[in-house]
């Protein structure tokens, strides 16, 4: 065992980065950090993804030591820690590594930082790892860097690209047993019955691996009869330390945190479920929240594993054999607003430090209009309010709140708002925000309740802000107040019974009646219409406030009409009928969505361009597709246009005929829009998409007339209708002068009893 760790200790000093590849239980997070220790001066860091483990694992440092956990160990975690003048191996999670970088860039008085199951690829640890490089490269060269995993993937090793040390692990043989389908029903009796069997019919303890608390404490529920222990962050640290010791056999309810980051002793069976609960950006509340999912192949080993340190073990896999999902960083599945504010704090852009796998770009833009949305970010760079919100170790949403709340003097309530929607919801399913503020307030009266989790969050909220807690329901308003300031975006109002209308624009439905205003803290998007999930009311004064005076034109019941606008959003709160001016480009779009009204005449000078292009003559392109393309041409001629109606009246010939130009000449000696008859009057043509021009005739018009009219310079015959002297068509003819030598006769015959009184000559 020595061996490995002085190996290690001796490659970190020499290269100053160091990839340790060593299975559970072999110490790499509570042997080795103290070997650094003892090998380099100053202070250690060890960073540790989850609660749970910073605190076991910091008290198992300390132990190891022989000394109280706050001496040489401690550990700090969001919104509590351990530890004094003397510590100089400090144990932390949950961005306060970065949060450090953000104070001391350089790190002073610290020698080394070791970053713990790096393989998990939370988005803090590689963010953290990617700074640290950054330090490293440019601020100190001297620091020392280690990645301490089990299972590290490519891009951690590529981008670490360090001094690499694998230790063997001593494992056991390991049976695994799948269920043969997958399973029905609740989760909790299952666990509950293979947790019973593997105790009864085998030795050693039992770990039976769950997604979440709720889950841990409804098994445990089930097993009253046998010694069953939950292990999980909620935890008091002297419970879970007893945990980690020796003791009489024992079923252990564990979240994934015993997968790797503890060891337990004596386990020799294994009841895998074969779930977890990861961080998963969350739209409906614009927060990342934990959400239960399938764990992928390398999360599996690590649990059967576990089964086979001290001697051959048994899993239990609540699922059937088949493929697992893959394994995804963090960094690709959550919401990266909180990491952009940390990178522009460390003055970088997130895309451009050395991630082990870079942020996706629709995520970035997304994290970029939200610290927009707040007034954290100005062009590239933070704004003192993002400075601020940086110093706050919660969602920038929730840390723009804190500081609203600071501004109007309501920080005991910004705390307990904090926890209701950080901590796992006790009323899910009530969308009144101000009904769950009502039983976190009787929680902490009676002091017992649904709510008491989250009140114990709220307290240390509290305690980090340094205010006492709220002793009374605040004014409904107040609660939608802060909430604006962390979601303007999700102002809503009342559009018609059980329906809002979100700044945004998209409607929610609300089962009953809710306020005139609320805030949607909580939605879930539909095809047609979402869902109101979570939502505090909202006084329409507080709106006006944050409301913007613009102007706004469009079409109404197919009008033009002008406001003066105060909206915030799509919200429209105050609005007052103006001139609308003549209308512009986009209001001509509008209006002539459905194509352009032109009369037949004016549609004829579109056809006779269509049938120039297509016999090879250079003329504008003027189809009607390319004339909406862009309607700029349109604008003089539509000044005085008040009413869609009104469009139809335009002179179109004209104005088509109008951007001609110099092609107008050639238009009308090549494709005339009338051609002359012997008799002196003129007859129109009537052109037609893939045929000849049409020229429509009675009989009597077209004496004299012997051979067919051309156009295009005479390349071109048209297409002559004789018609009778009722209108019916005779035929239809390009050839005029067969149709006088071989037809006329016998329609002249047929034609002369019908109609007596018109002249019939034989040769007309």
């Amino acid at each position: 065992m020595a061996g490995w760790l002085d190996q290690g200790v001796a490659l970190l000093r020499k290269e100053g980065r160091l990839l340790l590849v060593a299975p559970p239980g072999a110490g790499k997070s509570t042997l080795f950090p103290l070997k650094v220790l003892q090998a380099l001066p100053g202070q250690v860091f060890l960073f540790a993804p989850r609660r749970v483990a910073a605190r076991a694992v910091a008290a198992r440092l300390a132990e190891n030591l022989g000394e109280p956990l706050g001496k040489t160990v401690g550990y700090r975690v969001r919104l509590e820690g351990r530890e004094s003048g003397a510590t100089r191996l400090l144990v932390m999670t949950e961005g306060l590594l970065t949060r450090r970088l953000l104070e001391d860039p350089t790190l002073e008085g610290v020698s080394a930082v070791l970053l713990d199951e790096a393989h998990e690829r939370h988005l803090e640890t590689d963010l953290s790892l990617a700074l640290l490089l950054r330090v490293q490269e440019t601020l100190r060269h001297d620091l020392k860097i280690a990645l301490l995993t089990a299972t590290p993937d490519e891009d951690l090793r590529r981008a670490f690209s360090g001094a690499v040390l694998e230790v063997a692990g001593e494992a056991h043989p390991v049976a695994v047993f799948h269920l043969p389908k997958p399973p029905e029903g609740p989760l909790e009796p299952l666990a509950a019955r293979y947790a019973k069997k593997a105790f009864l019919e085998g030795e050693g303890d039992v770990l039976v691996f769950l997604p979440g608390k709720a889950e841990i404490e409804r098994t445990k529920r089930l097993l009253e009869d046998l010694p069953a222990f939950p292990l999980h962050g909620g935890l008091p640290l002297a419970e879970q330390a007893a945990l980690l010791r020796p003791g009489p056999r024992r079923i252990v309810l564990a979240t994934d945190v015993a997968e790797t980051s503890l060891t337990l002793p004596g386990v020799r069976a294994v009841v895998d479920t074969g779930l977890a609960k990861k961080p998963r950006f969350d739209p409906r509340t614009g927060l990342t929240r934990l959400a239960r999912v399938r764990i992928p192949e390398a999360s599996a080993r690590q649990r059967a594993g576990r089964a086979g340190r001290t001697g051959p073990g048994r899993v239990y896999r609540l699922y059937p054999e088949g493929p697992f999902p893959p394994q995804r960083p963090e960094v690709l599945e959550a919401d990266l607003s909180r990491a952009l504010l940390l990178a522009l704090g460390f003055g970088e852009r997130l895309e451009a430090l050395p991630l082990p796998t870079p942020p996706p770009q629709g995520a970035l833009e997304a994290a970029w209009d939200l610290l927009g949305l707040l007034g954290a970010v100005a062009g590239e760079g933070l704004t003192p309010l993002g400075r601020r919100m940086l110093l706050l170790p919660t969602h920038p949403r929730l840390a723009r709140m804190v500081l609203e709340a600071e501004a109007l003097g309501l920080l005991p309530l910004a705390a307990d708002l904090l926890a209701l929607l950080e901590e796992r919801d006790p009323l899910e399913g009530e969308p009144d925000l101000l009904e769950k503020l009502s039983g976190l307030l009787e929680a902490r009266r009676a002091g017992r309740g649904a709510f008491l989790g989250v009140e114990r969050v709220a307290a240390l909220w509290r305690g980090r802000l340094g205010v006492k807690p709220l002793e009374r329901l605040p004014a409904p308003e107040a609660v939608g107040r802060l909430l604006l300031a962390a979601y303007p975006d999700r102002a809503a109002e009342r559009v018609a019974p059980g329906r809002y209308r979100l700044a945004t624009g998209p409607l929610l439905r609300l089962p009953g009646e809710g306020p005139a205003y609320l805030v949607a803290v909580g939605a879930e998007a539909g095809p047609k219409e979402g869902r109101l999930l979570l939502f505090a009311p909202l006084a329409r004064e507080d709106l006006l406030k944050r409301a913007e005076v613009a102007a706004w034109t469009g079409w109404e019941e197919g009008r033009l009409r002008g406001y003066l606008e105060r909206r915030h959003g799509s919200l429209v709160l105050e609005r007052v009928a103006v001139d609308p001016g003549p209308p512009t480009e986009a209001h001509l779009r509008e209006a002539l969505k459905e194509g352009l009204p032109l009369p037949e005449e004016a549609r004829q000078v579109l056809l006779r361009l269509a049938f120039l292009k297509a016999h090879g003559v250079a003329v504008p392109e003027l189809s009607e597709e390319a004339l909406l393309e862009d309607l700029s041409w349109l604008l003089p001629w539509t000044e005085g246009v008040r009413q869609k109606e009104e469009l139809r009246g335009l002179p179109w010939k004209e104005i088509l005929l109008g951007l001609l130009g110099e092609a107008r000449k050639t238009l009308e000696a090549l494709a005339p829009e009338a051609l002359a008859l012997p008799s002196g009057k003129r007859r129109r043509l009537e052109y037609r998409p893939d045929a000849p021009p049409l020229l429509a005739l009675r009989v009597q018009e077209a004496f004299g007339l012997w051979e067919t009219p051309r156009v295009l310079g005479g390349k071109v015959p048209v297409a002559v209708a004789l018609l009778s002297p009722a209108g019916r068509p005779v035929q239809v003819t390009q050839d005029l002068e067969g149709f006088w030598e071989r037809h006329y006769p016998k329609v002249r015959q047929e034609l002369m009893r019908r109609y007596p009184k018109h002249p019939w000559p034989e040769r007309p």
